[in-house]
């Protein structure tokens, strides 16, 4: 009886602490989140997690304006931001679809899409890292931001990100700090009251408020969980396109005189033409034209859109120093912005080859920069591109997925298949390999982006006996027009066969003891590969190059993709 009477004793007692225990806190008064040593505290809200950064982290800062400050690894690898920092040049750059933001180290400037933005603060440079004033930017990067009242605590907030929200079902439901009863207390939360959860673990949820506030209560006391998807990010949509129809786009080969125009024939279909006018001639970003002004009158009154072709020339050593320049591809971009504005023309052409595949991404941090800054003026962007292969300089430098998600428009030089110096001879572009190189692409880039390619050229072949190698042929190439093709066919001696697999015609003959031969381009082999642009819907053709071409093509094309 006596040890029963003590055990009812402790009972009592323990009880009685318990309760008193819980009056004392249900009776505090509700205080925010603080960290034990009272720092600073950046909290970045992800659909799962909460991360949590310090300031000796060297990840944010807050000014005595209390504006926000974020290091660019934190844009680009928790909130998706595009970043990109030139050392050399002191410059930060954030690129979204239709802007780019610059920051310039050297002299506090911000400009977006190339005009100056007075109402930015300056980026801040520290031990070598910039940190980016968000605030007046956040809505364009998706991102919101609050420093939570009474505390040095940040959260931010991603709204591409989804999310799970609720409610409380009670009055004073105690906010802990830790996922036990016992944990301190950081708040205190009312029946109704919004929640956003982060995770749970053994009955435990771990909730962020409205007032930005973060700890944990139990799940009993949350009601009307949903999910809340995050805003779809925005696409890239092509500014422009043909009021009725495909593009069918011919490149003009311009190398030191425009062409006499008098001479150009009729181009039924044809709707933009691509003069190869402007190339880079400096790693500082100086520009060589030859832009030709009756060639822009003659093609407006034809009703023709106008794309200059701009190169790098085909020098990589000269497009590496470019592209590692932020300096310098602003100079370029605001030089193409002039000649377009100055000479009426209605979008560019962007034709970099033989590219080292270090400058990759720079490649597509250029068209990043220069795409929102045509786009504000209304022109079009669009970018050549060869088929996915094995070449460093020639392929593998394309990150064409990237690069489809800016552009207007891609054209897939879908020829040289055998290029010039082939060690074999073959078609320039045979109709399985033109379709395997479409379907390759069209995993990364939209249907209604692409252009294809085909050529109005075709390569002649000249086999000779190898004087070193047994049993093998020496060859060599030249490229002619179809023209040059179809007099050639015209002679008696000449074997012409339709190869079916290649979907050409096939020819061969003996000239000066050498033989020759040649997988034919002509009205058949163009219909069967633009058959291709109705069977994947793409944009259009992109036809290299005017002046090659038989008469009679125009119709064909047009009349098959329209």
């Amino acid at each position: 009886m006596k040890k029963n009477n003590i055990a009812i004793a402790v009972f009592l007692s323990i009880t009685f602490i318990t309760l008193i225990f819980i009056i004392y806190n249900a009776s505090m008064p509700v205080k925010p989140v603080v960290s034990i040593t009272r720092d600073e505290k950046l909290m970045i809200k992800k659909p799962d997690s909460l991360i949590e950064y310090k300031n000796e982290d060297n990840s944010f800062i807050v000014d005595n304006d209390k504006t926000i400050y974020l290091s660019m690894d934190i844009l680009s690898e928790k909130l998706y931001v595009k970043t990109h920092f030139d050392v050399e040049d002191n410059v930060a750059i954030i690129t979204t679809l239709d802007k780019v933001i610059r920051f310039y180290g050297n002299t506090d400037e911000v400009k977006i899409n190339n005009r100056e933005a007075n109402h930015i603060k300056p980026m801040i440079i520290k031990d070598g890292q910039p940190f980016i004033p968000i605030d007046k930017i956040k809505e364009e990067l998706n991102i919101e931001s609050k420093i939570i009242e009474g505390t040095n605590n940040i959260v931010i907030k991603s709204y591409l990100d989804n999310k799970l929200i609720g409610e409380t079902s009670r009055n004073n439901v105690m906010l802990k700090k830790d996922k036990n009863i016992w944990a301190e207390i950081a708040g205190k939360l009312n029946k109704g009251d919004k929640i956003e959860i982060i995770n749970q673990d053994n009955g435990w949820v771990r909730i962020l408020t409205n007032e930005g506030y973060e700890g944990f209560i139990k799940e009993k006391y949350i009601k009307n969980i949903q999910e809340i998807a995050g805003a779809k990010p925005k696409v890239s949509k092509s500014i422009w396109q043909p009021e009725k129809g495909k593009i069918l786009l011919a490149w003009e080969s311009v190398y030191s005189k425009n062409p006499d125009t008098k001479k150009i024939k009729d181009m039924s279909g044809l709707n933009v033409i691509s003069p190869t006018w402007i190339r880079l001639i400096s790693p500082e970003g100086r520009l060589k034209h030859n832009i030709g002004k009756d060639y822009i009158d003659w093609a407006k009154k034809r009703g023709y859109k106008i794309w200059a072709l701009f190169s790098n020339s085909f020098d990589p050593k000269l497009t590496d120093k470019f592209l590692n320049s932020s300096l310098a591809r602003e100079r370029v971009i605001n030089d193409l912005l002039k000649l377009m504005k100055a000479n009426d023309i209605d979008g560019i052409n962007i034709d970099f080859e033989n590219v080292y595949l270090k400058n990759k991404e720079l490649l597509v941090q250029f068209i990043r920069e220069l795409t929102p800054v045509f786009h504000d003026n209304n022109l079009v962007v669009s970018i050549d591109v060869t088929v996915i292969g094995g070449s460093d300089n020639w392929s593998r430098f394309l990150d064409r997925k990237a690069l489809g998600e800016i552009v207007d428009y891609m054209a897939v030089m879908t020829y040289d298949e055998h290029w010039a110096s082939s060690p074999v001879s073959g078609s320039v572009a045979s109709l399985p390999w033109v379709e395997r190189s479409i379907e390759r692409i069209l995993e990364e880039v939209p249907a209604e982006k692409l252009l294809l390619g085909v050529p109005f050229y075709t390569r002649i072949w000249i086999e000779t006996p190898s004087n070193t190698k047994p049993n093998k042929m020496d060859v060599k190439s030249k490229a002619v027009s179809m023209n040059v093709v179809r007099n050639i066919l015209n002679r008696n001696d000449i074997i012409k066969l339709w190869d079916k697999e290649a979907g050409q015609y096939y020819a061969v003959y003996i000239e000066d003891n050498k033989i020759h031969k040649i997988w034919v381009e002509d009205t058949k082999s163009i219909k069967l590969k633009t058959d291709l642009v109705k069977k994947y819907n793409l944009a259009g053709v992109a036809a290299w190059r005017r002046g090659f071409e038989i008469q009679e093509i125009w119709d064909v094309i047009d009349k098959n993709i329209n």
